[in-house]
């Protein structure tokens, strides 16, 4: 789980670069400049996105469920929780971060950012798949195994892990040549042949979770499936 906010300030911040991953940070994970994106470059104000740790996530969503604990229906987002709780809360962490000698930029930390104009949040439940060694229930030997917490029945990993580059994972067994599914489906892809049905995604792949391994993931289900197709009609 993962809460992202988006936090619009009335000038130009100064920060230079426009994206970091914050490694020691306990609540900012990571942060991009919106108007560094292709397109976005006009802009009035400048906007960066702050996702957080899955730590600070697990314990907002422990402090406040996004399931009902009698009848586990699930609880829609709130405004205004977002705008008050964990919005405010990784401004804060990131302007923080961003003016403080301790911070991401050390002895060139900022003395101070623009005025913020606009905060708003997004609540992101299921935003990363779990990992291939963690999700098994008795795996005991991991050693992250301790970031596992069951939170209204749910199983979430509060472990943080390299965003970048985008590597092959152990434990799950490796992939074939072309990228698919081995007999216990450990590849980039899953595919059943019988059923004519292929599913991809970072969540089934065998690369760390994300946007790369997501692509990855379809890139081999699509090679695949062209090979398939291929052999249809020789």
């Amino acid at each position: 789980p993962l809460f992202s906010a988006m936090v619009a300030f009335e000038g130009g911040t100064g920060i230079p670069f426009d994206a970091a991953s914050f490694d020691d940070d306990p609540v900012v994970w990571f942060a991009a400049r919106s108007n560094s994106k292709p397109g976005m470059e006009g802009g009035k104000r400048e906007c960066w996105t702050i996702v957080s740790t899955p730590e600070y996530a697990m314990a907002k969503i422990e402090e406040t469920p996004m399931q009902d604990p009698k009848t586990n229906e699930f609880i829609p987002q709130s405004d205004d929780y977002l705008t008050s709780v964990p919005g405010p809360d990784l401004r804060n962490a990131f302007e923080r971060s961003i003016t403080n000698v301790d911070g991401i930029l050390g002895e060139n930390a900022l003395v101070s950012l623009p005025e913020v104009v606009h905060v708003d949040a997004q609540r992101w439940g299921s935003a990363l798949p779990c990992h291939r060694h963690l999700r098994r229930d008795d795996d005991d030997d991991s050693p992250t195994a301790a970031t596992r917490r069951i939170i209204s029945g749910v199983a979430y990993d509060g472990g943080r892990f390299s965003l970048a580059p985008t590597k092959e994972e152990g434990g799950g067994g490796r992939a074939d040549d072309d990228g698919g599914c081995d007999g216990g489906g450990n590849g980039s892809f899953l595919v059943d042949d019988g059923m004519m049905l292929l599913q991809a995604g970072d969540m089934v792949s065998n690369h760390t979770p994300g946007l790369e391994s997501a692509a990855l993931s379809g890139y081999y289900a699509a090679g695949y499936l062209h090979e398939k197709l291929c052999a249809c009609t020789s």
